[in-house]
């Protein structure tokens, strides 16, 4: 449920609890945004280390957090493909949510941040189509930042355009027919370029991207569909 408090700031009603916007909260710090022709609730912050570790004192996630000065405003990285599957999996069964990954095309429009253009490639031969943009995309580097340290979008939603990548849904290959999510090979991560991450890597800069500039740390961020949007 969606109300305006008295100080004009959005509030958003959820199983029972509420976030301010503008505050520093949990995940279920939700943001309305028209995204791809459907209305969702998403995310304004990336999952953060607190929140992953309430999902690993559960049993449900493995230990696998950094150890950070403040976790709960520190967003979690170094996660793969099944580790994100498993928060999920553990989050949406103990809160009965529905929440999920945003599709690569729901991650562009949220953000507002267009596609970058395509360079030249750096080598024709297609044997070396994954190499043919590397180093030519734009990368922020440096140390995981805390939330709010990146910019805000038109919605509220926070540090799109950080040096934090987020897993999709998006699986690198869409046009190959029947491919679903458990034999997808590697899944699309979106940030300052998208980038084609395979399911068992945790740290892309350490090697493993399937395409493109290896993104400098990989999170995620949750959404949750709200229906079609008010006309």
């Amino acid at each position: 449920m969606l109300r305006t408090g008295a100080n004009g700031l959005l509030v958003v009603l959820t199983a029972g609890l509420f976030h301010l916007a503008g505050t520093h909260t949990t995940a279920l710090d939700l943001v309305p945004v028209a995204a791809d022709g459907t209305s969702l609730n998403v995310s304004r912050y990336e999952v953060t280390v607190a929140e992953w570790d309430a999902c690993v004192a559960a049993g449900a996630c493995e230990d696998i957090a950094a150890r950070v000065a403040d976790p709960r405003t520190t967003p979690m990285t170094g996660v793969n493909w099944f580790d994100v599957d498993a928060y999920i999996t553990w989050y949406n069964g103990k809160h009965g949510r529905k929440l999920r990954l945003p599709t690569a095309t729901e991650w562009r429009a949220i953000s507002g941040i267009a596609e970058p253009a395509p360079q030249k490639p750096l080598f024709d031969d297609p044997r070396l189509a994954w190499a043919a943009n590397y180093g030519q995309e734009e990368t922020p580097g440096g140390p995981v930042r805390p939330q709010g340290a990146w910019s805000r979008s038109k919605d509220g939603v926070r540090d799109l355009d950080g040096n934090v990548w987020e897993w999709t849904s998006s699986c690198m290959d869409s046009q190959q027919a029947g491919v679903t999510a458990d034999r997808c090979p590697a899944f699309k991560a979106m940030g300052a370029h998208t980038a084609t991450v395979s399911v068992f890597v945790r740290n892309p800069a350490a090697g493993g991207c399937s395409s493109g500039k290896p993104p400098t740390h990989i999170g995620f961020r949750l959404v949750e569909d709200m229906g079609e949007p008010q006309s």
